[in-house]
Parts: structure tokens; sequence; C-alpha cells
């Protein structure tokens, strides 16, 4: 007798029960900023905040924010609404997830601010990519 057992596959290959992650980490910034940044992706994205966030009154501010995005099923472009999201100055972002993952929250940033691509690192299933963003 066979026993095999076989689970469905989302079109990408990935298991479809499975979620789909982009780890995102912000640097160079302000809380609000960081905020700012994260409550946009929110709004295309469900994520989990896993970086330290304490007012900016407290001695010791952290300079890194991480959250953790799934993408497995986006907002649509329709739903959300368009707003310009306010940074003061340059943000350091990094997206590490597999390749598809990173261009879908890739693709999200470039609709929301200026940026510039400052690097990539690809593995065998996972890509880094450096960016840095600032208001339009």
């Amino acid at each position: 007798m066979n026993d095999q057992s076989t689970t469905s596959k989302a079109a990408d290959g990935a298991p479809a029960s499975s979620s789909r992650c982009v780890t995102v980490t912000l640097s160079d910034c302000k809380a609000d900023e960081a905020h700012a940044v994260l409550d946009y992706l929110s709004s295309l994205f469900p994520y989990e905040e896993s970086g330290p966030v304490t007012p900016d009154k407290h001695p010791h501010t952290p300079t890194v924010w991480s959250a953790t995005l799934d993408v497995t099923t986006p907002a649509t472009a329709s739903s959300v609404p368009r707003r310009p999201v306010g940074v003061r100055g340059p943000v350091e972002v990094t997206l590490q997830g597999t390749p598809l993952d990173v261009q879908a929250v890739h693709r999200a940033l470039e609709d929301a601010f200026e940026f510039h691509d400052e690097g990539t690192v690809s593995g065998d299933q996972e890509r880094e990519v450096q960016l840095r963003i600032s208001s339009r």
C-alpha cells in the first residue's frame, strides 16, 4: 500500500497553509519615524512588532526597530488609502525573507517613499535587501 500524503501548494510552491513572512528592520531614525513606516506597512500586511519600543524620553532609546510582516494575504491597493508617510530624514531599512516576499514589501515601499537600494545579498532560499528611504 502506498501511503503518501499530499500538501496543497500555493502558486509559488510554498505550502498553502503556511504564512509567508518578511522581517523588516529599521534604524537611524526616531521612534515616531519607525512607527510611521511600520504603520504604513501594517496597512498592507499584518505584522508583529518585535523590536523594543520606548518613549523618546527614556535615556536608552532604541536605535533599531523590527517587525515581521505576514505577506500571505496583502491588502489590495484600492483598500489602502494613499497618503504621504512622513519621515524627517533618511531611514535605513533591511528586508529579509524569500525573494518573492521581499519583492512584495520592496514594491510597497516604492509606492510611498523615495529610496535608494544600498545592496542585496541572496542566499539559497532567502534574500536580504538594504534600503535607505525618505519622504517624497
